[in-house]
């Protein structure tokens, strides 16, 4: 984890035990697991205000999301939490990868299908799986991280 800056350094102390400044941020390298199920709340003190912001309307009414952007990710939020992620690249996968590469950067489990390939992460506390929308050149067009009892 590291500090969020909150100004000269001389004062850094004072600001931080007087409450003046969201104590903590999570480095950009950080596993973006851990981000599935926060708060809006924890999500905002965390990376702070987002860059973005935008609505995604789903088949039902019930799967509407707003969708908060950030430099490096998406985070589709339910009501009050993260349920799904945008990504530009996961584990050395990234937007413009064969789609090949995904088996041999992520192993065994992956499962191909016509325009996506689905691989389930374990380890977590929550059921995730990875999603690699392909194009029709066979290129990762997007990457979805998401809860998949949702």
């Amino acid at each position: 984890m590291r500090l969020r800056h909150c100004g000269k350094r001389f004062f850094f102390g004072l600001f931080i035990a007087a409450g003046f400044c969201p104590l903590w941020s999570q480095p950009e390298d950080t596993d973006p697991a851990a981000f599935i199920g926060v708060t809006l709340g924890e999500l905002i003190t965390r990376l702070g205000v987002p860059d973005s912001v935008y609505a995604v309307r789903g088949l039902e009414e019930w799967q509407d999301d707003v969708v908060f952007v950030y430099k490096d990710k998406d985070f589709y939020i339910f009501k009050d939490k993260v349920w799904q992620l945008g990504l530009k690249s996961f584990s050395g996968v990234g937007l413009g990868t064969k789609r090949d590469a995904i088996s041999l950067v992520l192993g065994e489990g992956v499962d191909t299908y016509e325009t996506y390939t689905l691989f389930a992460l374990t380890g977590h506390s929550l059921p995730l799986m990875l999603r690699f929308n392909v194009d029709k050149r066979g290129l990762v067009s997007a990457i979805y991280l998401y809860r998949s009892d949702f």
